[in-house]
């Protein structure tokens, strides 16, 4: 396996280039080095540090974006995403702790979609209510926009 220094992912033997920056500066893996073990959101981030720590597998995490300037959101990258990085000679036990988190966060977004509540007597009442407020302020700009147009007709004498 290779390591590039630039973006800490390893690539296969053989390659040129890193395929993930395009960095030429690749190297055999070190067991010290910190590896990309996964790219995250900050909860996942937090949960994978979680198991992590209880395996007593040292982690690093970096936001995934650090350095570059962020303009608009696409489905595969998010600003508050996190790089978690693991040294490679605890990269498989890491990976295994990984898949073991991940399936615990699906079961408890199952879970938790599985649990919806219906919507209370006082939070109906109180959307009926402000959607008859709009209603009122509505009517009430109408009505005083053409009040208003009436007077100025009036007064100009139209």
């Amino acid at each position: 396996m290779l390591y590039c220094a630039q973006c800490r992912r390893i690539c296969e033997e053989g390659r040129k280039r890193c395929p993930a920056c395009r960095s030429g500066k690749l190297r055999p893996v070190a067991g010290r080095d910190f590896v990309l073990l996964q790219k995250t959101d900050l909860y996942g981030a937090q949960r994978l540090g979680e198991a992590l720590s209880a395996g007593e597998i040292e982690y690093e995490t970096q936001d995934a974006n650090a350095g570059q300037s962020y303009f608009n959101f696409d489905g595969d990258s998010m600003p508050t995403d996190q790089n978690v990085y693991v040294r490679y000679a605890d990269w498989d036990k890491a990976g295994e702790l990984a898949a073991k988190a991940d399936r615990k966060r699906e079961e408890d977004v199952e879970e938790d979609a599985g649990e919806e509540t219906p919507p209370s007597a006082k939070r109906i009442a109180a959307e009926v209510l402000s959607a008859a407020a709009f209603l009122v302020l509505i009517m009430l700009a109408v009505y005083g926009a053409d009040a208003l147009a009436n007077w100025l007709k009036g007064l100009l004498g139209i």
